[in-house]
């Protein structure tokens, strides 16, 4: 990760450090293909099973849908990485398929972003934590969000 960060500030990249909910499927690969993000910032007091009682019954925030695989060629143990992260079983979508769900900082490039506002369709998913259900909104990741390029573990509470 250095060595990326050395080199994007010797490129006069712009990088902007994102703490969000991260949830992926339940898979046998390492890294998984696609990951849903969902920007939240949340302080030491703050217990991410708080946040999704109190503020999912009432209003569901938007998890965007970003293509995750390539990260692995800047952060070769992101396997391993992945696999360390703090998770919480939930079941995604109508078939309750199996997805793991935990909190981390992605790095986008917004050196070249697009500013124009993209029309997106939002999908309104069903997500089962323990015996609640809860209604989350899926969207693409806009090109105003930038390029995801690493990944990074962040302690937290649940």
């Amino acid at each position: 990760m250095t060595s990326f960060l050395a080199y994007a500030k010797t490129k006069n990249r712009v990088l902007k450090h994102v703490d969000g909910i991260i949830m992926y499927p339940f898979e046998e690969t390492p890294v998984p293909q696609y990951v849903y993000f969902m920007p939240k910032k949340l302080t030491e007091e703050d217990r991410l099973g708080r946040f999704f009682e109190q503020q999912f019954l009432y209003l569901p925030d938007i998890f965007y849908v970003l293509y995750f695989n390539p990260i692995r060629w800047i952060l070769p143990d992101l396997g391993a990485l992945i696999h360390s992260l703090d998770c919480r079983a939930v079941g995604y979508g109508k078939d309750c398929k199996l997805f793991q769900l935990s909190y981390g900082r992605i790095t986008f490039d917004i050196t070249s972003i697009t500013q124009e506002q993209e029309e997106q369709t939002v999908f309104r998913v069903p997500l089962y934590i323990g015996d609640t259900n809860f209604f989350i909104n899926v969207v693409e990741l806009p090109g105003t969000m930038g390029t995801p390029k690493l990944f990074e573990k962040v302690d937290f509470n649940w």
